[in-house]
């Protein structure tokens, strides 16, 4: 009897996560499932994977699950539980993998299957940042105890508040790429350790490739890269001019070296060259290109260059073997400059 497993993907590192696993669990049929994505907006992602030659999944599919308006929210949210309905009682799937076990469409499929019998495993697949330190506002008495309730009675007592993300009573078995800096509450569940080796199969390779031709960059542009500086929101460099010269300082230090420099603004700047980079002879990324795109790509002599963010944490998960370095301001977060200590992340102050 053919064995199935479920991936929900909100986000791209879900995908690169899901993709990993399913793809060293052959003995499974795999099926993916993107949700969490506005209702009248395209979702490339989704066409992508779908021609995607060395995909890992049977199937792929769309669920959006952002919708305006209050009636038409109601109605939409009726028919994505029978779709999701349909789905587990046709899969009877043996395994279903989230990246955010507060989602209600992985919920509401571990409820489904329960209520046919189904010896349904839940999974958790590291998310980064939340995995390592926690997500303070679950544990709150808005989410703990009111968020929670409303949605008992909205949707049923079968709803499961976690603690923190992948804490749900729903998980059975985390994966997780750093098992000893996991935060406290997963380690009650079953730990299976991500293999970071995955990320750079040729598999995720053509993935990678054809997300940055999608956005029509030459991937060829990264083969010979020394240093990647993966910059934070405009408004730093504005607030913080200590930030921008440090930073520009550094640049022009690796340029000096004849280094060959590339940067990738954040998505939702205003100026698509806030330090005028270009002039300065960096190849500019487009900001629109999630940097899990990019990380399979570089080459292993790399450094990579951020701020304090969870960017940095995933370089770190996915090439495990590339220098990565946070430049940051004020006194940070602390949880944040612990952990990347953990992980032998430099950090330098501004």
């Amino acid at each position: 009897m053919t064995s199935h497993s479920v991936y929900f993907a909100s986000t791209i590192l879900h995908l690169y996560a899901a993709a990993s696993i399913a793809a060293e669990r052959e003995y499974e049929t795999a099926h993916l499932i993107f949700i969490d994505q506005p209702e009248d907006q395209e979702f490339p992602l989704y066409s992508l994977v779908q021609q995607w030659d060395s995909s890992p999944f049977s199937s792929v599919k769309l669920l959006p699950g952002r919708f305006k308006g209050i009636i038409n929210k109601l109605k939409k949210r009726k028919q994505l539980f029978n779709s999701l309905e349909n789905i587990i009682s046709d899969l009877k799937p043996n395994n279903i993998f989230v990246g955010n076990d507060r989602r209600i469409e992985f919920q509401f499929s571990m409820h489904i299957a329960k209520s046919l019998d189904l010896n349904t495993q839940g999974h958790y697949m590291d998310e980064g940042t939340f995995t390592y330190v926690g997500r303070k506002a679950s544990s709150s008495f808005s989410d703990a105890i009111i968020d929670n309730w409303l949605k008992k009675l909205s949707y049923g007592l079968w709803w499961k508040n976690p603690l923190t993300v992948g804490e749900s009573a729903w998980i059975n078995i985390v994966h997780v790429a750093f098992p000893g800096l996991i935060d406290q509450r997963l380690k009650k569940k079953i730990i299976e350790p991500l293999n970071h080796n995955a990320f750079t199969s040729g598999a995720m390779m053509e993935l990678s490739t054809n997300i940055l031709d999608f956005y029509m960059f030459d991937s060829n542009k990264l083969s010979d890269l020394d240093a990647l500086f993966t910059l934070p929101h405009e408004s730093l460099f504005t607030n913080h001019s200590g930030y921008r010269t440090q930073i520009l300082n550094q640049i022009k230090d690796l340029k000096d070296q004849g280094l060959n420099v590339a940067a990738k603004y954040h998505p939702r700047n205003s100026d698509p060259d806030a330090l005028s980079l270009l002039d300065a002879g960096v190849e500019l990324i487009p900001a629109g290109i999630s940097f899990e795109a990019i990380l399979p790509l570089l080459p292993a002599k790399t450094h990579i260059i951020g701020d304090l963010s969870s960017t940095l944490l995933i370089a770190r998960w996915l090439r495990p073997e590339l220098e990565v370095t946070s430049i940051y301001t004020g006194d940070g977060n602390s949880e944040f400059n612990k952990l990347f200590s953990a992980l032998e992340i430099t950090l330098k102050k501004v």
